[in-house]
Order: structure tokens, then sequence, then C-alpha cells
């Protein structure tokens, strides 16, 4: 009897170890370097006095350098929002921003154009989550963006200018009915090394990615043209509620396994490492806190070293000064073929 019970606290053990072992947490400061704030052209810290501003960064006027494109509201006390591109007048390595000279991206509007401006709704919760995409394969930057109550648009660059692009608005789905369905993310969900789209409207009920495609090689768009084509992603746990982005941040994922970054608490600008495995996502750790509330984010390699970095900002209404834009410098080299660690 007593060599049973000791078997049974044996075998338990062993399974406690396991799921311990399995569970174990990295370190996150081991993934991205501390938060540093981009700079204009000035070389001071960039403050964009747009409230909950949506930062994402590619090369626009295809000079070799990364440069700004950021989604906003029009200013600090509005409810209407639009698109800027800020060229990088710096490097890679050492980025600054032209952010008194940022270009607001106007459409084609009959005959003529006319800036692209769209009803945000309520001030506090309406926001124009960005990413560039190329859908032609054309090697001119689109840009893909979602309003707030009724569809994800692409806009389509006519090719008239580098530095200062002209775009048709082409919708691309329609939401279902749901307040607030802007809330989007992006990153690599399926593991295949190229960028995907992801809806995640009610406050990230769920999530639907919907898969980056190449063309022939080049390029990037997002498969389907109905919000119901997009991949159904179901997570059970602690999961982020706006704007999630997935990659393999610390180059440990595993098979069935997702690492993602997001924000984890919008009032105290927190935001979170995230790790899924077997459906289940729970929060690995805290990653940043931004003073200005109601944080942002995006995923991209900013600074174009083959690691993947987080760039984020947001603001409240009444404080332009906390509406700054940060990066957090990805310390591992995940993206295309670089293996090396910072």
């Amino acid at each position: 009897m007593l060599r049973g019970r000791l078997l049974v606290v044996l075998v338990g053990a062993v399974f406690c170890a396991k799921a311990a072992a399995q569970r174990q947490d990295f370190d996150v400061k081991a993934v991205f370097e501390k938060p540093v704030a981009l700079l204009d052209a000035d070389g001071k810290v960039l403050v964009t006095g747009k409230a909950l501003a949506t930062p994402y960064a590619a090369d626009f006027d295809a000079d070799g350098v990364n440069d700004l494109i950021l989604g906003a509201k029009m200013g600090m006390d509005t409810a209407k929002g639009g698109i800027w591109l800020a060229r990088n007048v710096g490097t890679n390595a050492a980025p600054r921003f032209d952010w008194s000279n940022a270009w607001p991206v106007p459409i084609v509007s009959g005959e003529g154009t006319c800036g692209l401006e769209m009803n945000c709704g309520c001030k506090s919760a309406g926001y124009v989550p960005v990413q560039a995409a190329d859908w032609n394969a054309d090697g001119w930057l689109d840009i893909v963006y979602t309003d707030t109550y009724r569809a994800a648009f692409v806009l389509v660059n006519r090719k008239v200018s580098r530095r200062r692009p002209v775009f048709d608005r082409v919708k691309w789905f329609d939401f279902e009915k749901t307040n607030h369905g802007m809330l989007a993310g992006g990153g690599d969900w399926n593991h295949d090394g190229v960028g995907d789209f992801l809806h995640m409207p009610f406050a990230g009920k769920y999530y639907r990615a919907f898969a980056g495609e190449r063309i022939d090689g080049a390029g990037l768009r997002f498969a389907g043209g109905d919000v119901r084509s997009g991949t159904l992603i179901d997570l059970t746990g602690d999961k982020a509620r706006e704007c999630a982005w997935a990659w393999d941040f610390s180059g440990t994922c595993g098979p069935g396994q997702v690492e993602y970054v997001g924000v984890a608490d919008r009032d105290k600008g927190e935001i979170g490492l995230f790790r899924v495995a077997d459906k289940a996502s729970r929060k690995v750790g805290t990653v940043a806190t931004f003073e200005g509330g109601y944080v942002k984010l995006t995923a991209c390699d900013l600074n174009a070293d083959g690691r993947m970095d987080v760039l984020y900002s947001g603001g409240v209404f009444g404080s332009p000064d906390k509406t700054k834009v940060f990066v957090l410098y990805g310390k591992v080299g995940n993206v295309g073929s670089r293996s090396a660690s910072r």
C-alpha cells in the first residue's frame, strides 16, 4: 500500500514538474531593449500632438530607410482621424523623422484629390490602425487601415510621387454589425514568415487572421474579401484586447505556439507579451508602459536589422505633451534569415 501511494506521489510530482517546465517564462528583458523615444528632424523628441496615434514604419519614398506612418486623430480635441507620412531624414540605425513637414495622406475624389478624413466615433475610443502593404507588387507602398464603424480599406498608391503620394481608396471588407470594429493587429499568425492582418472586434472577443500573400515572390497583400473569409483564431485565457501583433519575438516558439504583443491594459498604457500554447493565451510579462494612456502599437523592423521591433504611441485628450512615439528595439534575430541575438 505504501509503495502504491509513493508511486502516485512520484507520478504526480513528475506531471507537476513537466507542467511547470512547459509554463516556465523567459525573461522579457532578453527580448527587447528599453523603450527609446523617436526623434524629429532636429534631433529633439518627436511629439505628434495627435491623440490615439498608431505608428508604423516602412520605406514609403523608396530611399532605403524606413519612414514613419501614423494613423491618428486630427488633433487633441476631435473625433476626426487621418493618416500622416513623415520621412526619415536620418538612417535606419539612427532615425530622425521630419514631422514638421509630415504629408497628410490624400485620396482621389472625383477629378481632384482631398485629404483623407474619417469619422472615428467617440473621442476616447475610435482610432486609426495602419500598416503598410504592396497590394499590386509594383514596388509602391500602399496602406491598409480601418475606420471605426464600417470597414477595412486599402489605400492603393497611384504612383504619382514617392515623397507626396496620392492614393485610391478601395474598400477591402465590411465589418460585421459592431461598434468600434476598427480594433486590429497584425504580424505572423501562421508561422510562414509573412505578415498577416488581424481583425479583433468587440474588444478582442475573437481574433480573425487574414493571411499575408506574396505575388510572384514580391509585394504584400492580405487574403480574403469578406469579414468571414479570415481564419478564426479561437483563444482562451488572458489575451490582448487591442493591437495584437504576432511574431516569434523570443525565437523560442515551438510547434503550436504563438507569441504576440498587445494592449494588456489600455487605461494604464500597459503593453504585454503573450504566449499561446494549445489555444490557451497567457501574459508572459509587461514589456512597456505608455504614460500617455490609451496606448496603440504595431510590430515592424524599424531599424532593418533583422530583429522585430515594437512601435507604440497613443495619448489622451488634453495632454499633447504625452503624444510621443516610442520603439522597443528587438534583441533577437527573427526576421528573414537572421538568427543572431543582440
